[in-house]
């Protein structure tokens, strides 16, 4: 696992990102739930509901749907992981999982830089976080509809792909049994061809609600 995720490191530079869409009305016990959600993720200990998490997240008014606000420590972030600058790309990540504690490549790289930087008991703090997120995430095998993943937002699904040393060729939105799913053709690290789904309603409905706002 953990050499599938070091294969972050050798990515192509990231796309630029759209801007945030406005966040929405939210209710109360939304935000509740969420905060209530995420001081239990950030103590840390058993028990951490990670795809409740994540869909609180998406539910509240802090959600960056398109990761717009995180853009630019994002980019910060992989320049110096790259570069071997690990105190940087730490710094960097924590800026990110500030305003997006579901952030898989955030918390990817916190693990690989603390790992270098001599701190074993937070590199593992980190990579049990990126477990937990994946599992949360592969709702099946991703191997048809039927078995698809469930992802909060289009990043979140490139996020995955990425932490399995997955390189993404192509991208489709299909339909099947009254559900949006996408597509995506990949290569993996030894040069297989793969195709994985991912259901995305929630995310078109989201994407609905930010076009409505404006």
């Amino acid at each position: 696992m953990r050499k599938a995720l070091a294969a972050l490191l050798f990515l192509a530079a990231l796309a630029a990102l759209a801007p945030a869409a406005p966040a929405a009305a939210f209710d109360g016990a939304s935000e509740m739930r969420y905060q209530t959600l995420l001081a239990a993720a950030k103590a840390g200990g058993p028990g951490v509901d990670w795809g409740a998490l994540r869909m609180a997240y998406s539910d509240s008014a802090e959600f960056d749907l398109t990761g717009g606000r995180t853009d630019a420590p994002r980019k910060a972030m992989f320049a110096a992981i790259n570069a071997g600058d690990f105190k940087t790309a730490l710094v960097q990540a924590r800026l990110i999982l500030d305003q997006d504690y579901v952030d898989i490549d955030a918390h990817v790289v916190a693990d690989l830089a603390q790992g270098q930087l001599g701190d074993a008991a937070g590199a593992k703090r980190e990579h049990d976080i990126v477990v937990g997120l994946l599992r949360s995430i592969r709702t099946g095998d991703g191997s048809s509809p039927a078995q698809a993943f469930t992802p909060i937002s289009v990043g979140e699904e490139y996020a995955v792909m990425r932490a399995f040393a997955m390189k993404v060729s192509d991208q489709a939105l299909i339909q099947a049994a009254g559900h949006s799913y996408d597509k995506l053709d990949v290569t993996d690290s030894d040069g297989k061809t793969l195709t994985f789904y991912f259901l995305i309603d929630r995310i078109i409905a989201a994407e609905g609600a930010g076009l409505q706002s404006h």
